[in-house]
């Protein structure tokens, strides 16, 4: 038609991102896309979560003028924030070329873009690029499709300024190690801190910040403080109750803190405050998500459990809780559930040895049980398992004289007979010399000094002892687990006595003590 005018445009499809690590390797709440136009317009896609394989998928379209700045650039950032964001987030990659929206205009298909490591690994980018056209119609009028989705950048103030400048000197931090970034950077957290009043929305965020930077240095033994950053974490918390988006978050940072100076610390009472607080996070955190790939990993969930099977046992309904807990975090197929079960049921029966509650001894079986049943032959702990149960049974046996206890305990000798069986086995593959030679000896000792305690055969005695005493021939006294095998020597050498009467097993057993 005369007089009409065609104009071209670009329309920008962002697809994916793949391998998108944060240079701080700070878990974001976020991911997001910005395309700068220039010094007055850009575009950001929505904040995406990042999958486990370090992924997100977009899946978002902005369409702008063929007539864009040529320095056109595009940015991926990782945000910490869900829905309001203080500043600009964290850098993760920037790409930048003069020239870059008139090589676009040429595309026809989905392209990658790879940006600059990040801890040895290129983040990159898929989108794909097509131009289209618009016409004026009759009226002269054209369709404007240049403005869709572009925004003035963020506002330009100085808490916006102070907050960018943070994540980009502690991620130089994170990176160079230098401490001057990580002063720089708790210097500016700070001042946007004293711009955030009680009140103010953003306020949580700067918690959280600050919060961050002061922990990183302190497990990188360049700040000393760690009660104080944990106290910002839980005022951030505070601020971020159940329904906030960032509440999930706000419950990681906190553990992190707690586990940490637990770490340092040795402070009991932290690892029982991070049980609880993962335990309301596990279930906020969707199968997939890099979040949950965290928690419920080996420094997240698991060291958790590894580290409350090492607190002392508690009878106390507050301790039987905590092992119910820890259960709770344990799904059926977990490694450590056996385990688990076992603490709980270590527990309850604690509980009735206190105040006799035969419910408890029950409730202490069944949890027994439950291990067992979770390690079948061959599995390495079930030797230990089955003593466990064994001596519940005997305990209930001895409290009520119930004969089907007594029967189901003695039942499990076939299997401490096969273990003993096992052992043998395994020590002429592994003779002296062996690495693990001297864990073998000490292994077939126990289960013949347990096989000894039901059925009371001597030759079992005999040959625990002489196992025990080969073991400590060929361990140095000093050597982890010395004192154990010492002690276990000692226990059979009293056992002995009290069936042969000979003294001098007796003062052997006391000269070992």
């Amino acid at each position: 038609m005369p007089g009409n005018s065609e104009t071209r445009y670009i329309r920008f499809e962002i697809i994916n991102g793949n391998d998108l690590r944060v240079p701080s390797e700070r878990i974001s709440s976020g991911i997001y896309v910005s395309i700068n136009v220039d010094s007055r317009r850009c575009w950001k896609s929505a904040i995406k979560v990042l999958s486990s394989d370090r992924s997100v998928v977009w899946g978002d379209i902005v369409t702008l003028s063929s007539h864009v700045s040529p320095a056109l650039s595009i940015e991926i950032r990782a945000s910490y924030e869900a829905d309001r964001m203080l500043g600009s987030g964290e850098v993760i990659g920037n790409f930048k070329h003069r020239g870059m929206s008139y090589s676009i205009m040429e595309m026809s298909h989905s392209v990658n873009i790879s940006f600059p490591s990040v801890h040895g690994i290129h983040p990159s980018l898929t989108l794909k690029a097509t131009v289209v056209h618009a016409y004026d119609n009759q009226n002269g009028a054209l369709s404007d499709m240049s403005n869709a989705g572009l925004c003035p950048p963020v506002v330009n103030c100085e808490v916006t300024r102070d907050t960018d400048a943070g994540h980009a000197q502690f991620a130089k931090y994170v990176t160079g190690k230098a401490v001057s970034h990580l002063n720089d950077a708790v210097e500016h957290f700070q001042l946007v801190l004293d711009q955030c009043p009680v009140s103010h929305p953003d306020r949580a965020a700067a918690l959280t910040n600050l919060a961050w930077a002061r922990l990183v240095g302190y497990i990188q033994n360049d700040l000393e403080d760690i009660d104080t950053t944990t106290s910002l974490f839980r005022d951030a918390l505070a601020l971020r109750p159940q329904c906030h988006l960032d509440h999930p978050i706000s419950l990681y940072n906190l553990t992190k803190a707690l586990t940490w100076r637990r770490k340092k610390k040795r402070t009991a009472a932290d690892i029982r405050e991070s049980a609880q607080l993962y335990h309301e996070l596990l279930p906020l955190c969707p199968e997939g998500t890099y979040l949950r790939s965290i928690v419920a990993g080996q420094n997240g969930v698991d060291y958790v459990i590894n580290r409350c099977d090492q607190l002392p046992k508690d009878a106390s309904d507050e301790g039987i809780h905590l092992r119910r807990v820890i259960l709770e975090l344990c799904p059926p197929g977990h490694q450590l559930r056996p385990r688990v079960f076992d603490e709980l049921a270590q527990a309850v029966e604690a509980r009735f040895d206190q105040y006799g509650n035969i419910d408890d001894l029950d409730m202490s079986i069944q949890f027994g049980r439950e291990a067992l049943s979770l390690c079948p032959e061959g599995h390495s702990d079930r030797d230990y398992y089955l003593n466990n149960l064994a001596f519940s049974l005997d305990s209930r046996f001895d409290h009520q004289g119930k004969p089907n206890d007594l029967d189901e305990a003695i039942f499990f000798i076939d299997d401490i007979t096969r273990a003993v069986s096992l052992y043998h086995e395994a020590l002429t593959l592994r003779p002296p010399g062996h690495p693990t030679h001297n864990t073998t000896l000490n292994n077939l000792a126990l289960a013949l000094s347990t096989r000894y305690n039901k059925l009371h055969v001597s030759k079992d005695l005999d040959e625990a002892i002489d196992r025990y005493r080969e073991c400590l021939r060929l361990r140095r006294l000093g050597n982890p687990g010395s004192m154990a095998i010492l002690l276990n020597l000692s226990s059979a050498l009293c056992s002995c006595f009290m069936h042969t009467q000979e003294n001098e097993d007796v003062e052997e057993a006391i000269t070992l003590c």
